[in-house]
């Protein structure tokens, strides 16, 4: 219980210092996740012989943030290690890294992914400044008006035709309520901030950076928040597509609330209110990440 309470207080710290530029919390953050990461390479959950291939994925980060990092090749270079060291992460493709025995809930064994906590440190402190945009100045309504039509709006697009296509099945959660607050705080912390983080903070923006770039036309950001749905959806193929498809739509909406908001913390909230909704009032299949 001990390491679990330790996960999450460092990684709410963390994040929440990354999104304020609070410098102390993220320290505060990130020391107290040392902890949990300590016992999980004891516990040989994190073969150490890996640890120096993260400490190289640290310095891409390092490399890819700072304004220091030469541009050109190197920098391209360093951005494809990037993504294939973080995709890598994601899909749990990467070697020498098993689930740790976080705690016991009701008797059963709670599984943790390493990748996960590996993740948090390399995804977030990535996220680029969000583009603004031509038509709409940020500020000019306020983000939690943005955020509250966003929601029902996603809910009465992405429920009905769940249900039409037979990807949900209405059944309410009959989880016990500690393994409920691990779920939705897990779900929040390493599902929610990890996707917001990188398929909205970094691949749209870059990808709007691109189309920008690229094209004069009015419709440029409209292309990058299209392409970066779409990858969003596409690595959500493993659930059949269906899932793809109502991943993609979902990842649209998360995507035009940061970009109207310019806030993370929008879309990541957007992210969990979706998913807490799917996981509490349609439990009888898997929980969307």
């Amino acid at each position: 219980m001990g390491l679990a309470v330790l996960l999450f207080a460092g990684g709410f710290l963390f994040w929440i210092g990354l999104k304020s530029g609070q410098r102390g919390w993220t320290l505060s953050g990130g020391s107290l996740l040392l902890i949990p990461l300590a016992g999980m390479v004891a516990s040989g959950s994190i073969a150490p012989v890996i640890l120096p291939v993260l400490a190289g994925g640290g310095i891409l980060v390092w490399a890819l943030k700072t304004p220091r990092c030469p541009p050109g090749a190197l920098q391209i270079a360093a951005g494809l290690g990037y993504l294939l060291l973080v995709l890598a992460l994601g899909f749990r493709q990467f070697p020498g890294l098993t689930p740790f025995s976080l705690l016991d809930v009701s008797g059963k064994e709670v599984l943790f992914p390493p990748e996960k906590l590996l993740l948090l440190a390399l995804v977030p402190p990535l996220v680029l400044t969000p583009l603004q945009p031509d038509r709409w100045r940020w500020g000019c309504e306020p983000p939690g008006k943005t955020f509250a039509l966003a929601l029902p709006v996603t809910l009465l697009v992405l429920i009905p035709l769940a249900l039409f296509l037979e990807h949900l099945r209405p059944g309410w959660t009959h989880a016990s309520i500690p393994v409920l607050v691990y779920s939705l705080a897990y779900n929040f912390l390493f599902v929610c901030v990890l996707e917001e983080s990188f398929f909205r903070g970094i691949v749209q923006t870059l990808f709007m950076r691109w189309a920008r770039h690229w094209s004069r036309s009015s419709h440029a950001d409209g292309w990058g928040l299209i392409v970066a749905s779409l990858f969003f959806g596409g690595v959500h193929a493993g659930g059949g597509l269906t899932f793809v498809f109502l991943a993609t739509l979902a990842g649209f909406a998360y995507g035009l609330v940061y970009y109207l908001t310019g806030r993370m913390d929008s879309a990541v909230f957007l992210h969990f209110a979706v998913n807490t909704v799917h996981q509490l009032a349609f439990a009888a299949l898997p929980t969307p990440a």
